[in-house]
């Protein structure tokens, strides 16, 4: 053994002993699950995987990592389509398994929830209080990675963004300390984790705003045959000329079999008002009318039961690998919706594995989101177009290359016949499968040089370097 090996296992030694939480190497019980991840495209062989149980445990996986000159990632719900919570032979900090809590404080209406928590428990939690605060869109995403690169979701029309609603974090330094960051206390580390991602940092605790939530929304999912598109696109324009602050809409088209349309229309508030100002949708003469999902449904519910592509893989019978494109863009085109559809029908007829391949459409009113000034967070992309998102869920691992090209093929179609469509901000960087490699200037735009100087305060060495890595800016001569 190689006095190199010897020191390697007499620091792993050494972590095992100090850890209250646990280490898995690849062979032990617990690895495998350490390294899955929402999509199997993004599963890398981790050399360690750290589940620390607190602040602590996480200080010591940071240094140990250091002191072995390892790669770290960060995992909290895994659901970056980018592999940013996965590493090649590097030390995971699984957050997942232990550091996963929320609880809610009525009085001061704050919800405090752990690093590797889902939605899903916030939801809960804070309804149990009467209490919600902006979550994702669907209830099984992760809190971190969602929270800390911008944040949409079904509450956004009222209250803006997640990062919006951030109060304070605490977080584990590069070095290995740990500090509470918000307004007063390192704001500027504040201010970068809220859009800048875990470009700083580990998150092991967020608190948000909670606010009063009713205990039932209103829900419509319908389907249409592919020949109502316009009509279709007539009637999300009509919503969104006159959409309220209650209001949320994903649309798009789905497979496999024949393409078909889909609405999920969320409102706010009662049942019978939801039905009035969802009736263009109605108006337009649905395929299917799915009754259980139109109707009154208890709010933390609603998020599990949720249709569409990404809830569709939380079940076993559908294909594990995803790889997913989005930008801003102004509302969508027949010609370009069509000329997407027919790539996509293209790529299936040489691969019909890839048949279900499909876009969605995310819109929320803007008016909470873009009353926050730009440089109120480190988020750029405050933009007033809708995500436009293009998608292929899959099984067989050799297709990765040629599903990772089409997809950005699609969501450049899309972009080049949606007029002004790069006119309206930075794509939403969450959803970007290329983060690990992206132009960090471009995603960030105008906040990017503040950012480059807040990660030299905190991480000059770039050790957080998965998402979107930003550059620590170079010391003054």
């Amino acid at each position: 053994m190689s006095l190199s090996a010897q020191q390697t296992l007499a620091s792993l030694t050494k972590l095992k002993e100090t850890l209250s939480g646990e280490v898995a190497c690849p062979g032990d019980e617990g690895y495998d699950y350490g390294i899955t991840r929402w999509s199997d495209s993004c599963v890398k062989q981790a050399a360690y995987v750290v589940f620390p149980k607190s602040n602590a445990d996480v200080s010591e996986a940071i240094k140990f990592a250091r002191e072995q000159s390892l790669d770290l990632a960060i995992c909290g719900g895994g659901h970056s389509f980018a592999g940013s919570s996965s590493t090649e032979g590097g030390v995971v900090i699984h957050l997942g398994k232990y550091i996963n809590y929320a609880r809610c404080d009525p009085e001061k209406r704050l919800l405090y929830v752990g690093g590797g928590a889902t939605w899903e428990i916030v939801d809960k939690v804070g309804m149990e209080h009467g209490l919600a605060t902006v979550a994702g869109n669907v209830n099984h995403t992760g809190v971190g990675g969602l929270s800390l690169g911008g944040g949409y979701g079904w509450l956004t029309g009222r209250y803006g963004m997640t990062v919006d609603n951030i109060v304070q974090l605490t977080v584990v330094l590069a070095s290995g300390e740990i500090v509470t960051a918000n307004e007063k206390e390192h704001p500027d580390l504040f201010w970068g984790c809220r859009g800048g991602g875990c470009n700083f940092g580990v998150v092991t605790e967020f608190v948000f705003k909670a606010h009063p939530q009713r205990p039932t929304v209103f829900v419509t999912y319908l389907l249409y045959t592919i020949d109502k598109l316009e009509s279709i696109l007539n009637a999300v324009g009509e919503w969104e000329e006159n959409q309220g602050p209650d209001e949320g809409l994903h649309w798009g088209c789905h497979r496999p079999g024949t393409p078909t349309l889909l609405i999920i229309y969320f409102y706010n508030g009662e049942a019978a008002e939801g039905r009035k100002k969802a009736k263009m949708f109605y108006d337009v003469g649905a395929l299917e009318f799915l009754a259980h999902h139109s109707t009154r449904v208890p709010f933390p519910d609603y998020f599990d039961n949720m249709l569409g592509p990404a809830s569709e893989r939380a079940t076993e019978e559908l294909p594990s690998r995803s790889i997913l494109v989005t930008s801003h863009l102004l509302p969508a085109t027949v010609e370009a919706i069509q000329a997407v559809l027919q790539a996509q029908e293209e790529l299936i007829k040489i691969h019909p594995a890839l048949v279900r391949s499909g876009l969605m459409f995310e819109a929320s009113p803007k008016q909470a989101v873009m009353a926050v000034p730009l440089e109120a967070t480190a988020y750029a992309g405050r933009g007033s177009g809708v995500e436009g998102m293009v998608f292929s869920f899959y099984q067989d691992p050799s297709l990765d290359d040629v599903v990772r090209t089409e997809v950005r093929q699609w969501a450049k179609i899309m972009t080049e016949k949606t007029p002004f469509a790069e006119s309206v901000g930075t794509s939403y960087a969450n959803l970007d499968p290329e983060a690990a490699s992206s132009d960090a200037a471009k995603v960030f735009g105008s906040n990017y040089q503040r950012l480059r100087e807040v990660k030299r305060m905190y991480d000059p060495e770039n050790i957080w370097n998965k998402w979107h890595p930003i550059q620590p800016a170079e010391l003054p001569n």
